[in-house]
């Protein structure tokens, strides 16, 4: 890349790949936060532009997601929601797994997406990835509203509806929480995606699967056995559960010791996330 040096003469500024185990450079990537948000806006627009209802969607399908599940694991598997209809149960916690399966799914995508934009120009190639979850942000805060508009009708209703708000400052952590897991997970898959393109289909099952695992048409509580283990040491297990016992007061419980555990999996996940993507994104054009 040439420029011009202080004395008027071309100069030429030689990109390489850093070197090292982790060779993440914060500074360099925090000075490409405007790209960030362009990056961002871009796939909001480009997302809803050519699409009949636009942003309705946003409304239209968590509703008809969670009718058609409350109605399933509601009313045919008569799951217990206590004293909640099954369909404020399900949506509270729905609106959080949704945002951290979007941040995932979508950061699975980074190589394989971007690879003609990788060829072009350089910049961190983590701006991208992050740029995914500031998007997911933006449905996540669209949902978020929606969700306080379900519970105001169903408290009208009269549901027990009792949200813990002296603890509503643990809301926002949480969200935190879920990005830089999802961030973590995408960064490690996204990396295997690149050269193994069928590892795709197996991410997209296993987000599936994953939800299964997580307390979210059930509460931790209904489990015994290995079955709440499992559900305790999965990262969004404990997360999923505050999330929603905070909304409504009720179907789910705050659990000091497993939301540490879950703290200290999304760093570690999300450390060895970087330390990958980092290492590939140096010889992707390579496998690409």
């Amino acid at each position: 890349m040439a420029n011009k040096n202080a004395g008027g003469k071309d100069s030429i500024t030689v990109i390489r790949p850093a070197k090292g185990f982790f060779s993440f450079k914060f500074k360099e990537f925090w000075g490409y936060r405007d790209l960030i948000f362009l990056f961002a806006k871009r796939n909001i627009s480009v997302k809803y532009r050519q699409t009949i209802l636009g942003p309705i969607w946003l409304v239209v399908m968590p509703i008809l997601s969670s009718g058609v599940s409350s109605f399933v694991f509601g009313g045919i598997a008569n799951i217990d929601s206590g004293d909640v209809p099954y369909f404020v149960f399900y949506f509270s916690a729905f609106v959080a797994w949704t945002f951290f399966s979007g941040c995932l799914g979508s950061t699975v995508s980074t190589f394989t997406e971007n690879s003609s934009l990788f060829k072009k120009v350089w910049f961190p190639r983590l701006v991208v990835p992050v740029s995914k979850i500031f998007t997911e942000l933006f449905k996540f805060a669209i949902y978020c509203v929606l969700l306080i508009v379900v519970l105001l009708i169903a408290y009208l209703a009269g549901a027990d509806i009792k949200p813990v708000w002296s603890m509503f400052w643990l809301l926002p952590v949480l969200v935190v929480l879920m990005a830089l897991l999802a961030l973590g997970c995408g960064m490690i898959f996204s990396s295997l995606t690149a050269k193994y393109r069928d590892l795709s289909a197996l991410v997209s099952t296993g987000i599936s699967l994953w939800k299964y695992l997580t307390p979210v048409i059930y509460t931790v509580s209904s489990l015994t056995g290995f079955a709440r283990y499992v559900c305790l040491i999965n990262p969004m297990g404990p997360i999923i559960e505050a999330f929603r016992y905070i909304c409504i007061g009720t179907g789910g419980e705050i659990l000091p010791l497993y939301l540490l555990l879950s703290v200290a999996e999304t760093f570690i996940i999300l450390f060895i996330g970087i330390v990958v993507f980092s290492r590939k994104e140096k010889n992707f054009v390579d496998v690409v």
